[in-house]
């Protein structure tokens, strides 16, 4: 067994008997012959895990407790190890920390599943962590937005700074499979270049993903100023491809030869 299915093991035993709060595993799960593969439900995320957090930029939160940490990581993959790239391996052995980013952490308030502290040990509201995110990125309002958007359509979403995106959509478990998008959040308050947009499109095609501009608007402009605009924000996609005419006229042809027959 790997580093990874360690810890799915470890936490499994632990968290039978606890009431936890049911999440949508991206995992497929290892099937039979007759049936087919699919998304395998899990029930391991806990409510009112705590995590504490960080006061320096870009706010990030910081689960110490390896049992929530592991619960937290493995019931959607949400954060990173404070020592590795990817899956919190060192939890285990406490050799390292689950580190949430600002979305991530928002998202976990928002369900219920994680309460936060700052370092005095004060728990902070949700409207002051909106707050404190908005001061620290003034793209977090729609940004929070999006990932919330793609978390409920059960997409698992992670970082997506590598290939100049903002966040990676993945119809499967990041640790066995590739994501299929790169999403760009297309905010007011810095709106990118095309030439950036169309860089974040060659980038995204020399690694097989698609390039997707996510875009969010309001009723009125003030809304985004209160964590409350997440229910009433909606929310349009644009998915980037590259036209080649040739290929297109060959797409219609046969259309039409199928049409005539």
């Amino acid at each position: 067994m790997n580093s990874v299915q360690n810890l799915k093991a470890a936490i499994s035993k632990e968290c039978d008997t606890v009431p936890l709060l049911q999440v949508t595993s991206m995992c497929k799960a290892k099937t039979n012959k007759r049936r087919r593969l699919g998304p395998k439900p899990v029930v391991q995320l806990a409510h009112g895990v705590e995590g504490t957090l960080l006061n320096e930029a870009p706010g990030n939160v910081i689960i110490t407790n390896p049992h929530d940490a592991a619960a937290v990581y493995m019931s959607g993959c949400y954060g990173k190890g404070s020592m590795s790239k990817g899956a919190p391996t060192g939890l285990l052995d406490q050799s390292e920390h689950l580190i949430l980013s600002p979305c991530e952490a928002m998202y976990l308030v928002e369900v219920g599943a994680l309460i936060l502290i700052q370092p005095e040990l004060k728990q902070v509201c949700r409207s002051d962590l909106y707050k404190l995110w908005m001061n620290h990125d003034a793209g977090f309002c729609e940004k929070f937005i999006i990932y919330k958007h793609f978390r409920d359509k059960k997409y698992t979403v992670r970082s997506g700074i590598k290939y100049g995106g903002d966040f990676m959509l993945y119809t499967g478990d990041p640790n066995t499979s590739h994501a299929a998008y790169v999403v760009k959040v297309m905010t007011t308050a810095q709106e990118p270049l095309w030439t950036d947009v169309n860089a974040l499109r060659r980038v995204s095609e020399s690694v097989a993903k698609e390039s997707v501009l996510s875009y969010v608007s309001f009723s009125h402009a003030n809304d985004r100023n209160n964590p409350d605009c997440v229910d009433s924000a909606i929310v349009s996609h644009v998915l980037l491809k590259r036209w080649i005419p040739e290929r297109d006229r060959e797409i219609a042809s046969q259309k039409l030869e199928k049409m005539k027959e």
